[in-house]
């Protein structure tokens, strides 16, 4: 005797794929609604597959064109299985019309089951299935990767020397800043603090993924920040001349590619910072600062209005220095 083996097959509807992605791709109903400008409501019935509650079918696709938009999916594929799913259900709504008994009439329609209608059937569903499979891998592949900045915002005015970047994008995609990489976790979101110059900073970030598809975005942000009262990131009102005898200005670059390094002025606490070629770092220090650099000979630092110089040309990896006024000190 053949034994058969049961197995659910799962086929999801338009709306049931578009709350998946979403859901993957951590976004809110609420934040689509404000981004795109479509009620929360509309978007929750577009999900559920709740079409006949909602304004014309003409309407319906307008919403369904910015929603794949907002999902950095293919449009028109959206719309195609849409009016699908439309003809679908107005093929079944009138085969049910069509087959309501006539009044006092009785049905004897019976459908009979034979192996070779089951193998006919299986074979389709079989074809169905890898096809859904093979749409869904293409359509990844396609499909450019999120990239979402949460802080800071385009052209915001940064009253610091230093800003950090916070943003989200696609499990395990790769991002960098200024061409150099940031740490992912495990969530897709991503930190890093940048050293910005006076005046107009461009800040780069992209997201790649392994089909090597790769989203970008450009912020423009205004570093206005007055050295004479800015203290290691933070602002010191009220210095008077005793105070600041013993301060100076000290300002860090790199000269080629990223740079890690670490700072601490005075007993004030250690601050961590990631500086690119095209910025610079700008401290005003009361006394003394210490500086830990992943690249010594890729570390360059000023005091005042001298000139710029190594923290040391021979080292390659990890060095601290002390400093003051006079310059580099040991400190016992």
């Amino acid at each position: 005797m053949t034994s058969f083996i049961k197995r659910k097959i799962e086929t999801l509807t338009l709306g049931e794929k578009l709350k998946k992605i979403r859901k993957k791709s951590g976004v809110s109903l609420a934040e689509i609604a404000v981004q795109t400008k479509i009620k929360k409501d509309y978007l929750r019935k577009i999900e559920s597959g709740n079409y006949k509650d909602l304004p014309f079918d003409v309407y319906v696709k307008g919403f369904l064109r910015s929603y794949a938009k907002y999902l950095n999916l293919d449009s028109e594929k959206v719309i195609e299985q849409f009016n699908k799913e439309i003809g679908v259900r107005e093929s079944v709504k009138k085969y049910q019309e069509n087959k309501k008994p006539i009044e006092g009439q009785k049905n004897f329609s019976y459908l009979i089951i034979t192996p070779k209608i089951a193998s006919i059937f299986i074979v389709i569903l079989i074809i169905l299935i890898g096809f859904s499979y093979f749409y869904f891998e293409v359509d990844n592949f396609s499909k450019e990767p999120q990239l979402i900045i949460e802080s800071p915002i385009y052209e915001e005015i940064i009253k610091d020397s230093l800003v950090e970047i916070v943003g989200k994008t696609d499990i395990e995609n790769k991002v960098t800043i200024n061409n150099e990489s940031v740490f992912v976790d495990s969530n897709g979101k991503f930190k890093e603090k940048v050293g910005l110059q006076k005046g107009v900073n461009e800040i780069i970030i992209e997201a790649s993924n392994k089909f090597k598809k790769s989203t970008q975005k450009k912020i423009n942000l205004v570093a206005d920040y007055d050295l004479k009262t800015f203290v290691a990131g933070k602002k010191k009102e009220n210095l008077n001349e005793n105070q600041d005898k013993n301060s100076f200005e000290l300002e860090i670059k790199s000269k080629e590619g990223s740079n890690w390094l670490s700072y601490k002025v005075g007993n004030q606490k250690e601050q961590e910072i990631t500086i690119y070629s095209n910025s610079s770092l700008k401290i005003k220090v009361e006394d003394k600062i210490k500086i830990s650099s992943s690249k010594a000979n890729n570390t360059y630092v000023k005091i005042n209005d001298g000139e710029f110089f190594l923290i040391d040309e021979e080292i390659e990896g990890f060095k601290s220095i002390n400093l003051n006024k006079e310059g580099v000190f040991s400190e016992k």
